[in-house]
């Protein structure tokens, strides 16, 4: 058994993970990085950052890696849907909503783990690749146990980092229980060879009983993602499921009916089924030498993809208290915790109206988002919510969140 010691010791080496290693240690502490994978493949994570997500990589130091590893500007929006002609889509510029961050920002979420983490390396950080049998201790003096190279280590840290995404490791071992909805399943599938596909605009939609989407990455290169009812969770599964995804962008909705997605699109990786849960903490996502980042800490709907635009917000604020505080303890968190459960309560809140826009299914749910469409096309503060996607949750008008507004939004006159 080898025994280390370091400030902050990280559990997970994801978006969240690399690059909270890469701005503590280049603010002067000492950084270990714990990750699992022997090397950074395709686990088919999220690959967005809404606007306001880009501003907060900027503030981290960590866009410029988010580039090089891929980050590719997404400029427009183009809102496709089976109850409007694809000619008469709307199409929003995105670029304008936060000033320098220009438009969202589509990626390959491995490479830009990978590259974040040489960054943290080159800051001084230790990046533990092959990181298994992990294991927290929480407390005044916490511990994190584990074995890589065949050695096994007792790391003493003053405090430690839970950045496992919704695998929840790290939350599950010190007793920070989560609970759990969901609501439809999705899919996801990256893809090379849209030649024809206009790589500054991105499109969601819903056609029949599925919600598609397309984010762009650049030199034909995009992250396909379709959403669909839960009784059909099983639909990609075997033999021939990559054929059968690729065939669900045969839309009517596209302008050319989908055939420069379905029929260019050449898989580059692994198709990945998941529920899309929104996971609540059910109590505080601190204790004793331990705080939790990221979806670790608690996620929104996936349909409202903003998850690592939170794990940059949350790495930032959590950075900037270690930065600050001498002592270490719990208390010191208190503004953190203050500020996630706001933002979190509007994000599940928005997205939970928008997953039954966008991912309800069948003849009621199509007619539905007939009347709301026609409902923003009259009235453009009907549109609030979507500005969850662009700008910081606590710049969007408050009337949004009110029980009063989605009445008004889906009820069944116009």
């Amino acid at each position: 058994m080898t025994t280390a010691n370091c400030d902050v010791a990280i559990v997970g080496g994801g978006v969240a993970g690399t690059a909270a290693a890469a701005y503590l240690s280049a603010n002067g502490l000492s950084v270990v990085l714990l990750e699992r994978q022997e090397a950074y493949s395709d686990l088919v994570r999220g690959e967005w950052f809404a606007p306001w997500g880009v501003q907060e990589a900027q503030r981290l130091g960590v866009d410029e890696a988010v580039a090089f590893g891929g980050g590719w500007e997404i400029r427009e929006w183009t809102q496709w849907d089976e109850v409007v002609a694809p000619d008469e889509a709307v199409t929003v510029d995105m670029t304008g909503f936060v000033p320098g961050a220009g438009g969202p920002r589509g990626f390959p979420h491995h490479l830009v783990c990978e590259a974040i983490a040489e960054q943290a390396a080159e800051s001084g950080a230790e990046i533990v690749m092959g990181a298994a049998d992990c294991t927290v201790e929480a407390g005044p003096e916490p511990v994190v146990r584990y074995r890589a190279d065949g050695e096994h280590v007792e790391l003493h840290a003053r405090i430690v980092v839970g950045a496992t995404g919704t695998n929840c490791r790290v939350g599950r071992q010190v007793g920070l229980p989560m609970s759990t909805t969901v609501d439809h399943w999705g899919a996801g599938l990256r893809v090379e060879g849209l030649a024809d596909w206009p790589m500054d605009v991105q499109a969601m939609g819903t056609e029949g009983e599925r919600n598609f989407m397309v984010f762009p990455q650049g030199d034909g290169l995009a992250r396909l993602y379709l959403n669909y009812p839960t009784s059909r969770r099983h639909q990609y599964r075997g033999d021939g499921g990559v054929e059968r995804f690729l065939a669900g962008f045969a839309l009517d909705s596209l302008p050319d009916g989908g055939k420069s997605v379905y029929a260019a699109a050449r898989p580059i990786g692994p198709l990945k089924e998941w529920p899309a849960i929104t996971y609540r903490p059910q109590r505080d996502i601190v204790t004793d030498g331990v705080v939790l980042v990221g979806d670790e800490a608690g996620t929104s709907d996936t349909v409202l993809g903003v998850g690592l635009s939170c794990a940059m917000r949350d790495v930032r604020i959590v950075s900037d208290i270690l930065l600050a505080e001498s002592e270490w303890t719990p208390e010191i968190f208190r503004s953190y915790q203050d500020e996630r459960r706001f933002r979190m309560e509007r994000l599940v809140f928005g997205a939970s109206v928008i997953s039954r826009l966008q991912c309800e299914f069948g003849p009621e749910a199509t007619a539905r988002r007939r009347r709301v469409r026609a409902l923003m096309d009259e009235n453009s503060a009907a549109q609030v919510l979507g500005l969850l996607n662009m700008v910081p949750p606590e710049e969007v008008p408050e009337f949004g969140f009110s029980e009063f507004f989605v009445e008004r939004l889906f009820r069944e006159t116009v």
